[in-house]
């Protein structure tokens, strides 16, 4: 027999209670459509820049449409320098090398143009340009000292929400270990998403960084931080990339699964930046410092187990979600409907060959050494719905293993 959700007078009192106050920050302008990426020179001349530092993935440096593009803004007057110095996860090292180029360059504006490793180190770069040091220095909350030149962040997949977000990743490479610059000064000022630059993803990329966006939104929609407005643009997230990710993964040409993954990329950054990440990312950053494995993989392998651990806080929450996104699960209760999405999420893993880490030979002796650095990552653990400790983060680890 299945239970529903009762609203008693208890709860809604604390309803009514969480809506008095709130904090939402919205940042920054956000230009969207198919071909968005034709106002780019007008968004550069709004912002006073000249001079630009073009941080763009390698890859895409080669295509007709970047090619384009460069040759477009040269001839409308700007003085334009490109950095593409990229191989996997950014390093420290990288971001110092792109704002020391940019700075002898003198450049007075950063476009980040490609996925998060390229708009984080964009991001970096144009704090570096302005107040020195390296990305060592400021990785950490609030370290920067004041505002770096203007950006816009123009994202070329559906994953990590860094256009509208604070923060920038960097591994450091000696301590193999992942740490964030978290700062305001972060925030980029405008965020152009046009779709038609994302229909180039491969099938794995395509994966790895939707599992990565779908992350986002169910870790912001179960933040301790959350609050009733983060929970309508998580819960729209997850409704968009849930109902895309799988269409955008077996036909990568089709513009309107790409559209709506990008959307739904965006909105779950911007529930990111207002009620933060959980324990998947606290847990995913040892795999990706120690072991290079990719953000996307390393989070969308973990996100089930996961949010199983966490099931005894949220399940009203993820059951009620499920519901709106499967109406199959209706006659269920909320802890099976829970239950039932965690599944669907595994079975995704499979589909969109997700490896175990096993198969990245990875031993499980190291378990207890990678969760005492997932434990190091405080700001996720203490946001985590559910108390986590050592010994819960090795079972996650094993059970994703």
């Amino acid at each position: 027999m299945s239970t529903r959700l009762v609203l008693t007078p208890e709860k809604v009192s604390a309803k009514l209670e969480a809506m008095k106050s709130f904090r939402f920050l919205c940042h920054p302008e956000v230009v969207a459509g198919d071909g968005a990426l034709a106002l780019l020179p007008e968004k550069i001349k709004a912002l006073g820049g000249l001079r630009i530092l073009l941080v763009v993935d390698p890859f895409l440096r080669k295509t007709e449409k970047v090619k384009n593009l460069q040759e477009k803004l040269v001839a409308s007057g700007f003085h334009l320098t490109v950095y593409d110095g990229f191989s996997g996860e950014p390093t420290t090292e990288q971001g110092d090398d792109c704002a020391s180029w940019g700075k002898k360059q003198g450049c007075n504006i950063v476009v980040g143009l490609g996925g998060g490793s390229v708009l984080d180190t964009a991001k970096a770069a144009a704090v570096l340009i302005t107040n020195g040091g390296s990305v060592r220095d400021y990785q950490g909350l609030n370290r920067v000292p004041g505002p770096g030149l203007p950006t816009i962040m123009v994202p070329t997949t559906a994953g990590t929400g860094s256009e509208v977000t604070f923060t920038a990743v960097f591994v450091r490479r000696e301590e193999r270990k992942k740490a964030g610059i978290n700062s305001p000064y972060l925030y980029p000022q405008v965020a152009i998403l046009d779709p038609e630059l994302t229909v180039t993803m491969s099938p794995a990329v395509t994966a790895s960084t939707g599992l990565d966006a779908l992350c986002h939104a169910l870790e912001s929609y179960t933040s301790q931080q959350a609050n009733f407005v983060t929970e309508a643009i998580s819960r729209q997230a997850v409704s968009l990339i849930w109902k895309n990710l799988p269409r955008a993964f077996a036909d990568g040409a089709s513009l309107e699964a790409r559209r709506a993954m990008l959307y739904g990329s965006f909105l779950a950054g911007l529930g990111l930046a207002n009620a933060g990440v959980t324990a998947v990312h606290a847990i995913s950053y040892p795999l990706g410092g120690r072991f290079g494995l990719a953000h996307g993989v390393a989070n969308g392998l973990l996100l089930p187990y996961v949010l199983e651990f966490n099931l005894p806080e949220v399940e009203d929450k993820i059951g009620l979600l499920a519901v709106e996104l499967n109406p199959t699960w209706t006659g269920k209760s909320r802890k099976e409907a829970a239950c039932d999405f965690v599944q669907e999420i595994k079975a995704w893993l499979t589909a969109f060959q997700i490896p175990r880490l096993k198969n990245l030979g990875i031993s499980p002796e190291v378990f207890p050494e990678l969760a005492k650095d997932a434990l190091l990552v405080s700001v996720p653990i203490q946001n985590n719905p559910r108390p986590i400790t050592a010994p819960d983060i090795v079972s996650i680890y094993q059970a994703a293993w």
